[in-house]
C-alpha cells in the first residue's frame, strides 16, 4: 500500500507538460495494446509468409532508424509541443487508416515505413517528460506510463470475443480504425494542454536559420564524447539486444503459440490479460521500491526471467503443455514490468541534458541501425522452423546478462567514487 500511495502522490503532484503528456497518454496506449498482440497473426491471415513479417520488422527498425537519426534536430528545430502533434498525426493516424484498410504487403510496407516516424514523437515525449519537471520522480512517471497501457490488457478478451464471433481480419481493421481515432484526439488535446519547454524554447533559438542535415550531424561530437562514458556504452549495447530480442517476440511468440500450441486466434487474446495482471502487481509492489542506486538485483531478475520463460516453453514444445503458454506470458510480463521503467530511468540519466535531444536521437538511430537486421534474420530462420527465432533469443538474453553486470560494476565503482 505504501508504493501505491506513492505513486498516487507522484500522478497527483505532477504539473505542466508532465500532466498533459501522462494525461493524454491511455488515448494512445489503450488501443495500441488491444491491436498489439495480434498483429503477426493478422498479417499472416491477409496472406503474408513468415518471411514477409521478418522483411516488415526489419522495415520497422530501418524507419526507426532514419527517423530517429534527424529525430532530435527536428524536435530542436521546431520545438516539441509541434513536433508531437505534427509527427504523431502522421505516425500514427495515417498507418492505422492503412493497416484498417490493407490487403496485402505493400500496404503493410507503407504503414510500416510511416509509422517509424514515431521516433520523432517518442523524442519530443522524451524531452517533455524530463524538461522542467521533476527528475526524482522519473522512475514513477514512467512506471505510471506502463500502467496506463496495462488497461488494455483487461479488455483484450473482449477483442478475443468479437474475434471468435467476426474472425481476427474484421475485427483487427475495426481496432485500427479506432486507434486511428482515438489516437488523433489525443495528440490534439496534449497540443492544447502543453506548452513549449524552457529548454525548447531555447533550442529553437539557436537553431534558427540552421538546416536540418547540419543539426543532425554537427552533434556528432556530443554523441562520441556520451558514448567514451562507459555507462553510456553499456547501456547503448544492452539496448540493441533488448530492441533484438524484443523484435523477434513480438512478431514471432504468436505465430509460435498458434503453430506449436495450438493457440486459437480468439484464445491469444486471453494473454494480455495474465501479463496485464503480472505486470500491474509487479508495478505496484516491487518496482516503485527500485532505485538507480540499486539496480543488480531488478535488472538481472528481469533479464533472467525472460530467459526462464522461453526456455520452459521450448523445452515442453513436445508436450504441448498449454500452461508452458501461459507461464511464458507471465515471465515477458515480469519482465516487462522490471526493465521497461528501470531501463527508461536508466538511459535518460545517462545522456547529458545540454545536447539531449541530438544526442538522444543519435544513440537510438545508432542502436536501431545495428539492431535493424533481427527481423530479416528471424523471418528467414522461421521459414524453416518457428522454434528458431526464439532460441536466438534464448542466445541474446545470454548476453545481456554479460552487460548488465558490466553496467552494474560501473555504477558501483562511480558510488564509492571512481570515475565512469
Amino acid at each position: 500500500m505504501k508504493a501505491i500511495r506513492a505513486l498516487w502522490r507522484s500522478l497527483r503532484s505532477l504539473e505542466g507538460n508532465q500532466r498533459a503528456c501522462l494525461f493524454t497518454e491511455p488515448l494512445w496506449s489503450v488501443p495500441y495494446n488491444l491491436f498489439l498482440p495480434f498483429v503477426s497473426l493478422y498479417m499472416s491471415a491477409v496472406g503474408l509468409s513468415d518471411a514477409q513479417i521478418g522483411i516488415l520488422a526489419s522495415l520497422y527498425l530501418a524507419s526507426q532508424f532514419l527517423w530517429g537519426l534527424f529525430s532530435g534536430a527536428i524536435v530542436d528545430k521546431y520545438g516539441r509541443r509541434r513536433t508531437m502533434l505534427v509527427f504523431g498525426l502522421l505516425a500514427w493516424t495515417i498507418p492505422c487508416a492503412l493497416w484498417a484498410t490493407a490487403q496485402g504487403f505493400w500496404q503493410f510496407a507503407a504503414a510500416t515505413a510511416l509509422n517509424g516516424m514515431w521516433r520523432v514523437t517518442g523524442n519530443s515525449f522524451s524531452c517533455m517528460i524530463v524538461e522542467d519537471g521533476d527528475t526524482e520522480r522519473l522512475v514513477h512517471i514512467f512506471t505510471i506510463l506502463y500502467i496506463m497501457g496495462l488497461l488494455a490488457g483487461f479488455l483484450a478478451p473482449l477483442a478475443g470475443l468479437f474475434i471468435g464471433r467476426f474472425s481476427l481480419a474484421p475485427t483487427m481493421r475495426a481496432l485500427y480504425a479506432i486507434a486511428m481515432a482515438l489516437m488523433t484526439a489525443k495528440f490534439l488535446l496534449q497540443f492544447r494542454m502543453a506548452r513549449e519547454s524552457s529548454v525548447g524554447l531555447r533550442r529553437r533559438a539557436e537553431t534558427r536559420g540552421c538546416s536540418l542535415l547540419s543539426l543532425t550531424f554537427g552533434g556528432w561530437p556530443a554523441f562520441v564524447a556520451a558514448l567514451g562514458r562507459k555507462r553510456m556504452l553499456l547501456c547503448v549495447v544492452l539496448a540493441v539486444l533488448m530492441t533484438c530480442f524484443d523484435t523477434i517476440q513480438g512478431s514471432f511468440w504468436p505465430l509460435f503459440v498458434a503453430s506449436e500450441y495450438g493457440v486459437s486466434d480468439s484464445m491469444l487474446s486471453v494473454f494480455p490479460s495474465v501479463k496485464a495482471v503480472v505486470t500491474l502487481l509487479v508495478f505496484l509492489l516491487i518496482v516503485p521500491r527500485v532505485s538507480l542506486a540499486r539496480v543488480r538485483r531488478p535488472l538481472l531478475a528481469g533479464i533472467g526471467a525472460q530467459g526462464l520463460g522461453l526456455a520452459v516453453l521450448l523445452a515442453l514444445m513436445p508436450l504441448h503443455a498449454l500452461w508452458a503458454v501461459f507461464f511464458s506470458a507471465a515471465c515477458q510480463a515480469f519482465a516487462l514490468a522490471m526493465l521497461g521503467p528501470l531501463f527508461e530511468s536508466l538511459m535518460a540519466t545517462s545522456i547529458p541534458g545540454a545536447e539531449r535531444a541530438r544526442i538522444n536521437s543519435m544513440i537510438y538511430a545508432a542502436i536501431l541501425l545495428i539492431s535493424t537486421p533481427a527481423g530479416w534474420i528471424a523471418g528467414r530462420m522461421a521459414e524453416s522452423s518457428r522454434v528458431l527465432p526464439l532460441a536466438m533469443n534464448l542466445c541474446l538474453i545470454a548476453a545481456e546478462v554479460l552487460v548488465a553486470l558490466g553496467i552494474v560494476r560501473v555504477m558501483q565503482k562511480k558510488q564509492v567514487g571512481g570515475v565512469a
